[in-house]
């Protein structure tokens, strides 16, 4: 009986020559057993072996003398098979207890092992020719085990309800094997909702059945999955070799064991999940994949406070270094926003970089390369940013219309997939690619896949990872198939992702200079160096400032520059220096620390200058010319970008035109200026429009809708606790001018002890020294937060100053009373 080898379950069981080999490999290592028993000291029972030995060899050739009888059986052919057993069993017996009082590591051994099998396996051979009619009815045993006969199969589709069904051929897949069907009376229509009974009547487990339309309107597929994809654990190939964005990536694999392969490239991105479904473990395995690519930049909008971009930026932030010894010098993710005025700045700057581009492109599409890389604009969480920030998405709407041509692409991560979460319908339409990851119900798959609401069905996904997926790469007609996506442990006491951080930050390019220049107009230029906007960073890892800062190049790019600390120690000057020259002296002897007029002078209320204070005015100049030369060009240059950048600031700033050809409404800024004077309680929109109301009863009161708009374009205007809750006027008070720094100084002058004690009792109270959280909370300069540090530090309140983490707070939370009442009592 002929049979094709990929057909053989066990290829070596009837092999010629491979089963006398395995019969002899398994024999000695049995011997190898026994040797080893003796040489650990024990004692093999001889007798008992050697009656086991002999009462083994008769039960098997009396057991193959049995088994080769029956009608039409020859006699001499029966007589050889219990012979030949008899023989190989016995030799085998015989040997092992050699071995049992001798040894089987010596030479002697081996040879007589191999001695017996090459001269036995002749014999085999006699003996498996003899058996060839009992081996075909092995085979036919093993076939109509794997699968029934197509007959079966249409016999239970007629079973199932279907009328008119035949299977014209089957063929073998990855997971099991396909049904070609043909229909001459139930079309593919009707015989989508009758699977559930059709998998009763085969016996699979439940969706192992996948119906897909074929070409022809009597045609369909069904695929029969009998390895169950879905409840394996998929590995992420964890290579860090570089890659292209033009290629597709693997994120996973299919039910069919094919791989999930997404091409990036002009693809607009949407993932829906309930929480816990696995969207965060999807997106580290996207952006383990995308940064590994030489043509791809991310930016990332993570209002999940940032939890998933804080992963991959961490080695940036606490100055890791990399297996080579280089410290990591810029952040893996180019930028990332955890508010709505963050993220408003992406979403236009992104908008305005298709624009751009749009001017400079001789047509078609542009092909993402090094020099000119594709920005790929995640959005995590985006659900309350899109439901109530008009200001976010309006540029989001226009960018992702444009961007695909500018290979600009947006990956949006949503618990459901309703307009709210998402933007909207012109947002929604503009995806090319939907992933959707379980859910509680299977409603929610209408929101996720409209058009094949009846093929997918979220709520039966066997657990986290397990998904639905639609590319484009997919016929169109064809529903979403189920997978798998790769897996990588995001647990916060695990440093997986980090590791993978540390190991492509050198890979990922540098915006390109265009993109740069226009991103700056949107405070690109700074988003990595304004303790205001980077906060939640320096809160979440204890820290007054990443080790290495980062600061834009000459060409404009994001490319960092490792920037020493602040100094170990601060400065320190004669002893009563402390009154400083506005004679600015806490009461009570408060220490002789510099004043904070030194301070607002040395740093003009912003942050230190890299590489610490000055030198000074004595220091010897450098004994060699070129690098006297090299460090003039250098400063020369940073002067010029931090001109240009003031002049494209001052540009964009600039009020418009309010002439002819522009409208205003005339009680705009009537409203803006109820945010102003509301104070730190703030006002709502109602509130505002009530007092209008009162004010101008003959007048139509600006809508709800108007109102959010002019405080969305206005970035003074703020909502401190979040959506639905009042707009403040945002006051910063870190001074920008010498006129400014004065005044901020006169202020300290008045309220220096009050000021004092509020920063005592803040940084007591959180166990937390960092200048910058001071900064932050009393809205106050560097210059005085970190001064009131340095004053806490001369009165042991907390340690000294330790690079850029944050200072030893040597107080309990429960001394601050007695601290405060010691503080004020001073004399």
């Amino acid at each position: 009986m002929s049979r094709s080898k990929d057909r053989e379950v066990t290829p070596w069981v009837h092999g010629v020559f491979s089963t006398p080999l395995f019969t002899s490999g398994v024999i000695y290592l049995g011997g190898v057993g026994l040797g080893t028993v003796e040489d650990l000291g024990h004692t093999v029972p001889l007798d008992l072996l050697g009656l086991g030995s002999a009462g083994g060899v008769v039960a098997a050739a009396a057991a193959r003398y049995m088994r080769t009888g029956g009608p039409g059986a020859s006699r001499k052919a029966r007589w050889f098979h219990t012979a030949f057993t008899g023989v190989w069993t016995g030799a085998a017996a015989a040997w092992l207890n050699y071995t049992s009082h001798g040894t089987p590591w010596t030479l002697a051994s081996a040879a007589a092992v191999g001695a017996v099998t090459v001269c036995l396996a002749p014999f085999y051979s006699v003996d498996r020719y003899l058996r060839a009619p009992e081996i075909a009815q092995l085979w036919q045993r093993e076939e109509a085990s794997l699968a029934r006969p197509l007959t079966d199969w249409a016999d239970m589709f007629t079973a199932a309800g279907a009328r008119g069904v035949f299977v014209t051929r089957r063929d073998k897949a990855h997971n099991g094997f396909t049904l070609t069907l043909r229909l001459t009376e139930t079309d593919y229509e009707g015989l989508q909702p009758l699977l559930k009974k059709l998998e009763m009547k085969a016996g699979v487990r439940p969706g192992a059945l996948t119906l897909k339309p074929g070409e022809m309107a009597d045609e369909a597929f069904l695929s029969v999955s009998t390895r169950n994809v879905l409840a394996e654990l998929v590995e992420l190939d964890e290579g860090d070799h570089p890659i292209t964005i033009n290629e597709p990536l693997t994120l996973g694999m299919l039910e069919s064991g094919e791989p999930i392969e997404l091409l990036m490239r002009q693809n607009s991105v949407f993932i829906a999940g309930k929480k816990g479904s696995g969207k965060s473990v999807l997106l580290h395995v996207l952006i383990s994949l995308l940064t590994r690519c030489i043509d791809a930049v991310i930016w990332m909008v993570d209002m999940a406070g940032g939890n998933t971009a804080k992963r991959w930026i961490r080695p940036w932030v606490e100055g890791w270094k990399d297996k080579d010894g280089n410290i990591i010098d810029r952040p893996l993710i180019d930028w990332v926003a955890i508010t709505e005025d963050e993220a408003v700045r992406m979403y236009n700057a992104a908008h305005d970089i298709a624009d751009e581009r749009a001017k400079t492109m001789r047509g078609g599409k542009i092909v993402p390369e090094r020099r000119r890389p594709a920005l790929i604009l995640i959005t995590e969480e985006g659900s309350d940013l899109m439901a109530w920030s008009p200001a976010a998405v309006k540029p989001k709407t226009r960018g992702i219309k444009k961007g695909r041509k500018a290979a600009i692409d947006y990956v949006d991560v949503a618990q459901r997939g309703t307009g709210p979460n998402t933007g909207g319908g012109e947002i929604e339409s503009q995806y090319d690619t939907v992933i959707g990851l379980k859910f509680p119900r299977r409603g929610e798959g209408q929101y996720v896949f409209p058009d094949f609401y009846h093929q997918v069905n979220l709520a039966a996904l066997p657990g986290n990872g397990a998904c639905y997926c639609k590319t484009p790469q997919m016929p169109t007609m064809d529903p979403p198939a189920k997978g798998r996506i790769a897996f990588v442990n995001d647990d916060e006491d695990r440093d997986d992702i980090e590791q993978m951080a540390v190991a492509r930050w050198k890979i990922r390019p540098d915006l390109d200079d265009e993109a740069v220049a226009v991103a700056c107009k949107w405070g690109y230029e700074d988003r990595w160096s304004d303790p205001e906007r980077m906060g939640w960073l320096l809160d979440a890892y204890g820290l007054d400032r990443p080790a290495v800062a980062a600061t834009a190049h000459a060409s404009g790019g994001s490319t960092a520059t490792i920037q020493a600390a602040p100094p170990s120690a601060p400065p320190t000057g004669a002893p009563g220096m402390g009154s400083g020259l506005g004679g600015t002296q806490l009461p009570g002897n408060l220490g002789d620390l510099p004043s904070a007029q030194d301070y607002l002078n040395k740093y003009g209320g912003q942050q230190p200058p890299a590489g610490g204070p000055p030198a000074s005015a004595g220091a010897q100049p450098p004994d060699d010319a070129e690098i006297e030369a090299a460090v003039a060009r250098a400063v020369a240059e940073a002067e010029r970008i931090t001109e240009q950048a003031a002049q494209n600031k001052e540009k964009f700033d600039k009020p418009k035109d309010t002439a002819a050809g522009t409208r205003q409404h005339p009680r705009r800024d009537e409203v803006i200026a109820m945010v102003r004077d509301a104070g730190p309680a703030g006002t709502t929109i109602e509130d505002c429009r009530t007092e209008l109301a009162a004010r101008y009863p003959d007048e139509k009161v600006p809508s709800r809708q108007a109102i959010t708009t002019w405080f969305a374009s206005v970035k003074d205007i703020v909502q401190p606790g979040g959506p639905k809750t009042p707009y403040v006027w945002r006051d910063d008070a870190a001074p920008t001018t010498d006129e400014e720094a004065e005044d901020d100084l006169d202020a300290l002058q008045r309220d220096d002890l009050d000021l004092f004690l509020h920063a005592v009792e803040l940084v007591v109270s959180t166990q937390f020294g960092s200048a910058s959280m001071l900064q932050r909370k009393l809205r106050i300069g560097f210059a005085k937060a970190l001064w009131l540090m340095d004053q806490m530090t001369a009165r042991n309140i907390v340690g000294a100053r330790d690079g850029s983490k944050a200072r030893d707070v040597l107080y309990r939370a429960t001394d601050l009373d007695d601290l405060l009442d010691k503080l004020k009592n001073e004399d």
